[in-house]
């Protein structure tokens, strides 16, 4: 017996809220495990910070740049449990996916060009600000590589599938994904050219 075309409907409007609500959820988790150390470091946490770059955690801006980080990544968190909750107010939704589009270009721009940055230093291909890569002095380097930068482009990634969940027609999906490749595209190039957003 064929299911009638309210009931396909139906079936579609809820894998799309379950698929939306799994999506907004990732990025709000994703979102605040992140937002914890910069926190942490904004109210003076030590711990980790061998991790970074010495000139960064050092400078005087250190203490703002955590706070802003960490508004910043409580805003995004948000973000994904808003996008599940004002499904309904289209106009907002609206708003809200623009944000998305440019929060997916920028991380996941970042976070690919600054992988293939970190490679090319630990491969010897590109220079530290100090010299050739050396374990012992640049380790910051492939913490990069391994933790920082890989953060950006799985955060860009889940703002990505967010968007895209929250699209309900093929036609739809494919503006998303053209609007976020392209996005990330000028994040690229731009971070080629010596201007990087994050």
């Amino acid at each position: 017996m064929k299911a009638s075309a309210p009931d396909l409907r139906m079936r579609a409007q809820t894998g799309r809220s379950r698929s939306l609500t799994w999506a907004g959820y990732a990025v709000f988790v994703w979102s605040i495990a992140y937002m914890l150390p910069h926190l942490y470091w904004a109210l003076d946490g030590k711990v980790g910070l061998s991790l970074l770059k010495p000139e960064i955690s050092a400078s005087s801006e250190w203490e703002m740049i955590n706070w802003v980080a960490s508004g910043i990544l409580t805003a995004a968190g948000f973000l994904g449990i808003a996008m599940i909750y004002l499904e309904k107010r289209k106009w907002l939704s609206w708003s809200l996916l623009a944000i998305i589009c440019a929060g997916c270009a920028v991380a996941t721009s970042h976070g690919i060009y600054g992988i293939g940055y970190r490679a090319l230093q630990i491969m010897g291909a590109i220079e530290t600000d100090s010299g050739p890569f050396d374990m012992k002095q640049h380790a910051y380097v492939l913490w990069d590589l391994l933790l920082f930068e890989p953060w950006f482009a799985i955060e860009g990634i889940l703002l990505g599938v967010l968007g895209w969940c929250f699209m309900n027609k093929p036609r739809g999906r494919r503006i998303w994904s053209t609007l976020c490749t392209v996005g990330v595209l000028v994040g690229l190039i731009t971070g080629l050219i010596g201007v990087r957003f994050a």
